[in-house]
This record gives C-alpha cells, sequence and structure tokens, in this order.
C-alpha cells in the first residue's frame, strides 16, 4: 500500500512545488506592493501638512531658545572680565543676542507670543546690562586704585624690612600702622574694614604721643598719606566693597532676567512638542491601518513561504552561517561563533571541524601578537636607554646593540654590523685608548679562551672613561652594558679637592687661634723684657732677635688665617698703579740682579678697595716665587689693567687684573691644582714653607676676587689677581668728623682680666701694670660675676671670647651687661670678630681687640670715651 502511495507521489517533483510556492508568493508580493503604495500616499500627505505648518515653527522656538540660552550664560560672567576690550565684546555680544530675540519674538505666532511675553524682560535685561557697565568700569577704576595703594605698602614693606631693626626700637607704632593698612587693603567686608580703621586711628593717636613721627618723618609721611589722604585706602577699599555688593546685585538680577526667559522658551518648546506628537499621532494611524493590511498579507505569503522552502531553508540555513563566519574569520574578523556544533549529523561534522579550524588559527593569532609586542617592546627599551648595550656571541662577535652604544664608542652607526668580531670592534675606536680593570670577577670566556671581566673601564683619547658591565648569557656569550661616568669621575675628583681643602681650612684656622694665645704670651713678655735689658746690650739683643721671630711667627699666623678666610682685612682703596711703583725698589732688590723687572702700566688710575699690607705682601711673594723659578736669570714682568666684563653680563662689575709673569721654568699640567694648597710645595725641605701662594689665594678670595694661574713648561708663568675695581677716592670731607676723645687719667683705672689661659693672663696683668692700671684677673665668667659681687664695677672689663670649659666671653658679656648696665666691657680672640658673628648673643657695638695685643692697643683701648665703651643690652 506504501509502495502504491509514494508511486502515485513521485509525478510531484520538488522543482514543481517549489515554482508554485514561488507563483503564490509573486502573487502576494504583488498585493502587499499595493497596499503599500497606498499607505505611503497617505503618510505623505500628512508629513506635508506637517512640515508646512509644524515644523518652521518649531525652527524659529529652537532659535530663539538657543539665544536665551547664550544670553543666560554670557551675562553673568560679564563681571569676572577685567580686560575694557573683552568687556566691550561681550557688551556687543549680548546687545546682537537681545536684538536677535526681539527679531524672533514678533515672527512667532500670537499663541507663542502670548506664551513668551519677553518684551518687559528684554527692557529689564537692557537697562540692568547698562547698570552693570557703569558699576564694572567704576569698578576695575578701584581696582587699579587699590593696587596703586597696595604697591605704596609693599614699597613702605620692603623698606622696613631692610631697616626693620632701627624701626623695631625707633618707631614699634608705626610698623604696627604699615600691618593694620596692608590688612585693611585686604578686608573682606564692612565690618572688618571698620575695625581696622578704628585701630588704626587709635594708633596715630599714640605715634603722635610717643614723637615716632618725628623719629621717623618719612616712614609717618608716606603711612600718613596712604592713610589720611583724600583717596586713603579705607575710603577705596570701602568704595571697593560697595561696588562689588552692586555688582553682585545687577548680576544676580540679569541671572534672573535670564532664567525667567529660558524658562518661557522652554514651556513654549514644550507646547510645540505636543503639537508635533498630536501631528505623529495622526500618522501612526494612517500608518497602522496600511500596516494591517501588510500584515495579512505577509502572514500569507510567510505560510506559503515556510511550506514551500521549509526543507531546503533548514538545510542551507546552517550552511551559509557556516560559510559567513568562516569567510570573516579569513578576513581576519575573530568575533563569530561557529553555529551547529552540537547537530549529530553531518552538518553538526562539518561545523566541529571548522570550530578546531578557527581554535588553531585563534592560538596563532594570539602567540604572533604577543611576540610581536614584545619586540617593539624590547626594541623601543633598547632604543631609549642612556646606556650602551651590547650582545655578544661565544666567539665575541656582535649580534645585537643599540644606538647609544655607537655614539658612546664614538663610531658611525653603518660601521657596525652583525658578526663583527670583538678585536674589530675594538680597533673601531680612536686610539690611544686602554682598559683598566674594575673587577677581578669574570664575566664569561669566549671559545678562544678570552676572559671578559665583569666590571672594567675603558679610557678614550678624548679623555672620556666607559664603564662596561657584562653578564652571562645562558647559551654562551654574554650582555653588556656601557655608561659614560666621564662626568661623574670630575665631580668625584672635585667633591675630593673641596673636602681636602675645607679640612685643611679648618685646620689652618683652629692652628692660627691657638698660636696667637702662645703669641700674647710671648711678645707681651718681650715687650715687657725690652725696657729693662737697655743696660745688657748682649741679652738686648737675643731678645730683640725674639721679638722678630716673634713678629715673624704673627705674620704666619695672619697668613693661616687669610687662607682659612679668617683673618679680618682693613680695606682701604688704593691705586695700583702708585702701590706697583713704590713696591718697584723693593721687588728689584729681592729678585736679585739676574732678574730684570718690568712695569707695565696702562697709564690710567686703577682703584681697588683692599688690604694694602695684604696686597703688597700678595705681589711681594708671587715675585719671590717668580725668581725661585729662574736660577738663571730671566725676566718678571709686573702689569695691571682693567678687565671689562663678559658681553652679556652687564650685572657683573668690571675688575682690575694685576698680573706676575716671569720666563721660568713653569709649572706642570699635573700641579697646577694643587700649587694653592697650604704646605705644598716644590722646593727643598727648609726652603719654603708652602704657605705662599695659599695664603695670596685665601687673602684675594676673602677680597671678592678669583685667582688665576696660566703655565706652560719651560716658557714661564702667568698669576693674575682678579680683584673688583672701585672708584677713586673723594678727599671731600676726609678729615673726621669725630669729636675729640678725652684721655682718662690711667693711674686711676681698674680693670678685670677675664681668661682661661695662665700664660696669657699673667701676661695681661704684666702689661696693665705697666702702663700704670690696677688689674685683677679670673679664669671664668663664673668667676668674674662672683668677684664684681664682692668688689663692684671696674673700670673696664676686658674677657677672653673662647674661655675652655668655662663657657663663652660672648655669654658672658651679655650677663654681665644685663646685670651692670653701665659696665664698660671690651672682648679679645686670636680670631677675627667676623667668625664670631654668628653666635645669637654676639654684640657688634663691644670694643675688640686682635691677640696678640700690645701696650699701644691697651692703652688705646682704656682711652676709649664711656659713651662709646658702655653698651646697653636690650634684655626685654
Amino acid at each position: 500500500m506504501w509502495a502504491a502511495l509514494k508511486a502515485r507521489a513521485l509525478p510531484v517533483s520538488v522543482r514543481a512545488k517549489l515554482v508554485a510556492t514561488f507563483l503564490v508568493l509573486f502573487g502576494i508580493t504583488l498585493a502587499v506592493v499595493g497596499v503599500g503604495v497606498l499607505g505611503m500616499r497617505a503618510n505623505q500627505d500628512a508629513l506635508d501638512e506637517y512640515e508646512a505648518n509644524v515644523v518652521p515653527e518649531i525652527a524659529r522656538a529652537l532659535e530663539l531658545s538657543d539665544k536665551v540660552a547664550q544670553l543666560a550664560a554670557v551675562a553673568p560672567g560679564m563681571t569676572l572680565t577685567d580686560s575694557s576690550d573683552l568687556l566691550h565684546n561681550d557688551a556687543e555680544l549680548l546687545s546682537g543676542l537681545l536684538g536677535d530675540i526681539r527679531r524672533l519674538s514678533p515672527g512667532l505666532s500670537k499663541q507663542a507670543a502670548d506664551n513668551l511675553a519677553v518684551t518687559d524682560e528684554l527692557d529689564a535685561i537692557d537697562q540692568d546690562l547698562a547698570r552693570l557697565l557703569v558699576v564694572s568700569a567704576r569698578q576695575r577704576q578701584l581696582r587699579e586704585e587699590l593696587a596703586g595703594l597696595r604697591s605704596t605698602t609693599d614699597q613702605i614693606g620692603d623698606a622696613i624690612m631692610r631697616r626693620k631693626s632701627v624701626f623695631a626700637q625707633s618707631a614699634p607704632t608705626l610698623l604696627e600702622v604699615w600691618a593694620r593698612t596692608t590688612s585693611a587693603l585686604q578686608a573682606a567686608n564692612a565690618a572688618e574694614l571698620g575695625a581696622a580703621e578704628g585701630d588704626n586711628e587709635a594708633l596715630w593717636l599714640q605715634v603722635t604721643a610717643r614723637g615716632e613721627d618725628a623719629r621717623q618723618p618719612q616712614l609717618a609721611e608716606a603711612l600718613a598719606q596712604v592713610d589720611n589722604g583724600p583717596r586713603n585706602a579705607f575710603a577705596v577699599r570701602r568704595e571697593f566693597l560697595s561696588s562689588e555688593a552692586q555688582t553682585s546685585y545687577l548680576v544676580t538680577l540679569l541671572r534672573g532676567h535670564s532664567d525667567h526667559l529660558s524658562g518661557k522658551a522652554a514651556r513654549y518648546v514644550e507646547h510645540l512638542r505636543q503639537i508635533a506628537r498630536e501631528r505623529s499621532d495622526e500618522v501612526r494611524k494612517v500608518a497602522l491601518s496600511s500596516l494591517s493590511g501588510l500584515l495579512l498579507l505577509a502572514i500569507a505569503g510567510v505560510a506559503v513561504a515556510l511550506v514551500g522552502v521549509a526543507y531546503v531553508n533548514r538545510i542551507l540555513q546552517k550552511l551559509q552561517a557556516m560559510t559567513r563566519v568562516m569567510g570573516r574569520l579569513a578576513a581576519g574578523d575573530t568575533s563569530g561563533q561557529i553555529p551547529s556544533t552540537h547537530r549529530p549529523d553531518e552538518v553538526g561534522e562539518l561545523a566541529r571541524a571548522f570550530e578546531i579550524f578557527r581554535t588553531n588559527l585563534l592560538e596563532k593569532q594570539r602567540l604572533t601578537q604577543g611576540m610581536e609586542a614584545q619586540r617593539r617592546l624590547q626594541e623601543s627599551v633598547l632604543n631609549s636607554m642612556n646606556d650602551g648595550v651590547s650582545v655578544h656571541d661565544a666567539h665575541g662577535r656582535l649580534i645585537a646593540w643599540n644606538p647609544t652604544f655607537a655614539t658612546l664608542l664614538g663610531c658611525a652607526p653603518e660601521v657596525l654590523h652583525p658578526g663583527t668580531p670583538l678585536n674589530v670592534l675594538r680597533r673601531l675606536v680612536d686610539r690611544p685608548a686602554r682598559w683598566r680593570q674594575v673587577s677581578h670577577n669574570s664575566a664569561t670566556y669566549t671559545v678562544d679562551g678570552a676572559r671578559i671581566a665583569a666590571s672594567a673601564e675603558f679610557h678614550i683619547r678624548n679623555q672620556r672613561i666607559l664603564e662596561f658591565h657584562s653578564q652571562p648569557l645562558p647559551d654562551g656569550g654574554w650582555v653588556a652594558v656601557c655608561r659614560d661616568v666621564t662626568s661623574r669621575r670630575a665631580v668625584e675628583a672635585e667633591l675630593r679637592q673641596a673636602q681636602k681643602m675645607d679640612v685643611l681650612g679648618q685646620l689652618t684656622g683652629g692652628v692660627a687661634h691657638d698660636f696667637n694665645n702662645f703669641l700674647v704670651a710671648i711678645l707681651g713678655n718681650l715687650e715687657l723684657l725690652l725696657p729693662r735689658l737697655q743696660t745688657q746690650p748682649e741679652a738686648l739683643v737675643m731678645t730683640e732677635r725674639a721679638r722678630r721671630a716673634a713678629e715673624r711667627a704673627s705674620r704666619l699666623t695672619r697668613r693661616l688665617l687669610a687662607f682659612a678666610r679668617r683673618q679680618p682685612l682693613q680695606a682701604e682703596r688704593i691705586s695700583v698703579e702708585t702701590m706697583l711703583l713704590d713696591m718697584l725698589d723693593l721687588v728689584e732688590y729681592s729678585a736679585g740682579a739676574q732678574v730684570s723687572v718690568a712695569l707695565d702700566l696702562p697709564g690710567v688710575p686703577l682703584w681697588v678697595n683692599v688690604d694694602r699690607g695684604q696686597l703688597e705682601n700678595a705681589v711681594l711673594n708671587l715675585a719671590l716665587n717668580s725668581t725661585a723659578a729662574m736660577p738663571n736669570g730671566g725676566t718678571l714682568t709686573l702689569s695691571a689693567y682693567r678687565a671689562a666684563p663678559a658681553s652679556g653680563s652687564d650685572s657683573v662689575p668690571p675688575a682690575v687684573v694685576l698680573a706676575i709673569d716671569d720666563t721660568g721654568c713653569g709649572i706642570p699640567s699635573v700641579l697646577l691644582h694643587k700649587v694653592i694648597e697650604p704646605f705644598f710645595t716644590t722646593r727643598a725641605a727648609g726652603e719654603g714653607s708652602g704657605l705662599g701662594l695659599s695664603s695670596v689665594y685665601g687673602f684675594v678670595r676673602q677680597s671678592g676676587g678669583d685667582l688665576r694661574i696660566h703655565s706652560t713648561p719651560g716658557q714661564g708663568t702667568r698669576v693674575e689677581l682678579w680683584l673688583p675695581a672701585s672708584d677713586a677716592p673723594s678727599h671731600v670731607g676726609a678729615l673726621s668728623a669725630e669729636p675729640p676723645r678725652t684721655p682718662m687719667q690711667m693711674t686711676d683705672a681698674h680693670v678685670l682680666v677675664v681668661e682661661d689661659d695662665a700664660d696669657v693672663r699673667d701676661t695681661a696683668l704684666a702689661q696693665f701694670a705697666a702702663l700704670g692700671v690696677r688689674a685683677d684677673a679670673v679664669a671664668s665668667g663664673a668667676h668674674a660675676l662672683q668677684w664684681l659681687d664682692m668688689h663692684g664695677p671696674v673700670t673696664l672689663v676686658l674677657s677672653d671670647i673662647s674661655l675652655g670649659a668655662s663657657g663663652s666671653g660672648i655669654e658672658f658679656a651679655a650677663e654681665l651687661a644685663r646685670r651692670w648696665p653701665l659696665q664698660q666691657i671690651a672682648l679679645t680672640s686670636g680670631l677675627p670678630p667676623e667668625v664670631h658673628q654668628t653666635h645669637p648673643a654676639w654684640n657688634p657695638d663691644l670694643p675688640f681687640i686682635a691677640k696678640p695685643f700690645n701696650l699701644d692697643t691697651l692703652a688705646a683701648l682704656l682711652r676709649r670715651p664711656a659713651r662709646t665703651a658702655a653698651v646697653r643690652y636690650d634684655v626685654s
């Protein structure tokens, strides 16, 4: 029976079924087209009516809303504009926006005009904008006036800071007036300004009552102009705060009008949107009626199509999906997924085969991308490194390198190529070049047995130093990192030299301080002994010889202090030309008959402000050094000239250069940086101390100058002293205006000596006794205070500053002045007063005498009038 049914069904082929299905679908398609054309026509009519009536109204309303939004954005920001040009531009922009809004408002429909009603708001904005422009202009004027007042108070403040201590003592209330005026210029409100003005008026009454305006008339007058003038700081600040309040009020009004306009425009736009929605609903109803007919036809067509192509579509759909995914995969798109992999039939097997192929392709692509990213990263790191990197194989051949490697070696990049042997690579570097092993460890060995050190330095001809660090590779060969350490080595050498010079300076300064204490006892006792030996010629000669030796030791101490920059200089304005002419005979005598001395002077006066004795000593030292460098004779030239500052350095004052040239043996370049070190000398033992050039260098640097040495072995040496140039002295008013001093009767004087060194203490007592002065001595400041409590004040208290373990003489002087304000106090030390000025209790008005001192110095100290010696301390 089933066979008979199959036989009857065979004539109906798949092709016939598909043709019949396609004919039915074609008929349905024609019906769909007809219904669609009719529906589209109805929709087109509705859209034409919408575009003719509603769209223009919406466009005009949106433009009006945009103009109102711009108005609301620009108007409040006008008060933040400082430039008049920018304010004018903003005003023109606002006027244009207002004009556009007025232009757009009448063009709207009657209903729109009723909804907006912008005329009153626009008129109010015009009025507020005009007022805002006036207030903003006035506020800018007040701001400029406040800036001028602040500049004036800042200038007064700078003058006060330069003489703060003077003003703090003579006019403290004026300083408070300045502070109140400065705070008033920064007052944030009227209450704060009023409080500051009231305080200021009270302070001015105190200034007048205390007479500070008479002691500091310039400061008082400057502050009075700021505080009490017609346009004083308080009036201007009050007017500025008032203008700020007006500006804030007008900005608030403008912002309110702008917000009202924005709200009205937004409400009208919403009204237009409602009309658009109504039109849209009408079009939607027409579309729905057409859609209903199309939907019925579409359902029929879909049903027929599903019956006709169900089987074919079911198979082809899967095949087409797989084809699309594989096509995108071939084009590089890996985001798709293979469908139908779960099916148990042939389509499923084909899908699973495609999925395996896709998975393998994605894995390969990820590996390729990762390797490329890693390669680019390594290449970027190597090319951006400041150090040179090179990779070598086990035979020493070059495998890879970065551009910095070729740059550090001084090779052109095109010279290097992969496979370059190590010996060829070394020959590419300019000669002479040498290796210096830094580490005894070996990084690796080449196949030929050559050792590669873990660390080494490569010194190249142009005095560059390259540091190499090598690390072995697992498969043989090594990687080397090259770094230029030339600058680092130079900085390290300069640091070592600076540290050495600093330590030597501290050492020499300490030695000179202790040595001056010894010289007080030596020279003081010799000075006291000489008058007693007038009847013993032989002893007198030996004593005088000892005194001269001690004075030479004192001069040596001054040289040590000059090197350590602790020797006080008695600067005076001198003519270099006159000084050299006066010294010519001394220099010729010191140089000897075999040396010819010449002067090379410019013929115009050259003035410097230095210690003449130290400068003469420096010239004589340099002349003796030059003479020692010419044992067989030669020429010694003393010259001077004015050196102008370099171009572009107008702020650097000109210098006077005093040069000493010789034709001697010269100085080797390796010794040039050592010749100014103390105790360095090339002479034989006993022929020189090595302090000549070091003391000259210390004196020149202490005078604000510089020392420069130029030397060529076998041709001679030139030493230049660069000193700051000075103007010629004025002889007008050269007479001292100091009133004559009345010498005191030293027989009535009583002195208390405070000194921890027993020899110095006894010597000082003997010297005062030789002057006919009654003197007592104690070893510490505490003992001195106890002595004064018992015996009362004396004519003079002379205290050493360095009292050892018992404390500081500066602190003792402060405590003594606190207890006895009228007691005369003098200080002494083996170091100059400049060294002690950093002490917090240092008083520069106290008399000071340097060690070693003699009878004339002590007598001059006692002749100082009481009004000069009595110094009051501020103990508040």
